[in-house]
């Protein structure tokens, strides 16, 4: 293989152009070779902005071309899973988009397959790569919140006007859409959940969307409580993504790109309630940097920032194909963050009930 992988996007919807213009931005280890979609504006619309690469109708076409080396899968939840396994059987490496699986029984499928592959398999979950996780990665790294003991995460997402009854999200329980919430905080507690519960209010605020809001309580084995909230039809004017983590010694909220750190005997810093802003990564810059502590209160953020999580999740999936090390985010990791939110719709259909939560490498 060359120095650059050949990467081909399965579906040139909003986010299948996004990361396309993103894979050019990286050509130390990427290159741009083809793009498919059914839908001929959408695939013309992507014939005008990058000409000069191979353009298919299906993505079967696109993955027997010969033309890609790695696939970033953009299509519908229904038919994700499907169309990983057919890369893979192919030899393909795969970047696949989140929600990893549409179901339980395609979670267990999807675990056999990849591990069984000789291709690599990464899940595509930016969130873990973005400037709030490296900055809770940071503070567990230097002890400060000690032992947590509960966590509230959400993501709320406002839509404006009702949506088209075809739009997969009026269908998909918002629960379902976990891994943008979930990720990060997996990633930071180092373990799974164990068990969930669900309520939601379906279709309350009657705009199309059948469960608008679910709120569920998850477990951990060492019995650490996180209630996780998804809403996609409230009036918000944007994706709000918060997480707050209470431990034993402190409390952080952060809300988009704002950190708002309490730690227990620091009665100066802390009484100040001070916000510490995480800053956009520039265009170009390298890796991001951690929380620096100056001195007992007095903290600093490094360049870091929600806009270069794509790149740096593109380029981590890139240079792990090219120096042929193991993936960054595994099948493990994309089933970990997917699975509670399947179960949780589970229980939601059935007013709440208490839900085991099974994993294929746990039987």
């Amino acid at each position: 293989m060359s120095k650059q992988v050949r990467i081909g996007i399965l579906g040139c919807g909003p986010r299948g152009m996004q990361m396309a213009y993103i894979t050019n931005l990286l050509p130390e280890c990427c290159v741009l070779t083809a793009m498919s979609d059914p839908d001929e504006a959408a695939l013309q619309k992507a014939k005008e902005a990058f000409p000069g690469i191979a353009f298919y109708a299906s993505s079967d076409a696109l993955l027997d071309s010969g033309k890609a080396d790695a696939v970033i899968t953009e299509v519908p939840p229904a038919i994700h899973t499907e169309y990983v396994v057919k890369a893979l059987d192919r030899g393909i490496h795969v970047l696949g988009e989140i929600p990893a699986v549409d179901s339980i029984e395609e979670g267990e499928y999807l675990w056999e397959k990849v591990n069984s592959a000789k291709a690599m398999y990464m899940c595509g979950s930016n969130p873990n790569y973005r400037a709030k996780t490296l900055f809770l990665m940071k503070l567990k790294e230097m002890d400060l919140l000690g032992k947590p003991a509960y966590i509230e995460t959400e993501y709320v997402h406002g839509t404006g006007n009702k949506v088209s009854r075809e739009n997969w999200r009026n269908a998909y329980e918002s629960c379902r859409y976990c891994t943008h919430s979930l990720g990060p905080v997996l990633q930071y507690l180092g373990e799974e959940f164990k068990a969930v519960s669900c309520m939601s209010t379906y279709d309350r605020l009657d705009n199309g969307r059948a469960h608008n809001a679910m709120a569920c309580l998850l477990h951990t084995e060492s019995n650490i409580v996180v209630r996780f909230l998804t809403a996609f039809g409230l009036p918000t004017y944007g994706p709000q993504h918060t997480t707050k983590i209470m431990a034993e010694k402190g409390i952080v909220t952060l809300y988009n790109q704002k950190a708002d750190l309490y730690l227990k005997g620091l009665n100066e810093f802390s009484s100040t309630n001070k916000l510490l802003e995480i800053p956009f990564t520039p265009e170009g810059s390298s890796r991001p940097m951690g929380l620096k502590i100056i001195d007992e209160s007095t903290f600093r953020l490094g360049n870091y920032g929600h806009n270069g999580s794509d790149n740096y999740m593109l380029k981590d999936f890139a240079e792990a194909i090219l120096n042929n090390k193991p993936s960054p985010l595994g099948i493990k990791e994309a089933l970990a963050m997917t699975l509670p939110g399947i179960y949780a719709a589970l229980s939601a259909r059935e007013g709440g009930a208490l839900k085991e939560i099974r994993y294929p490498w746990s039987k």
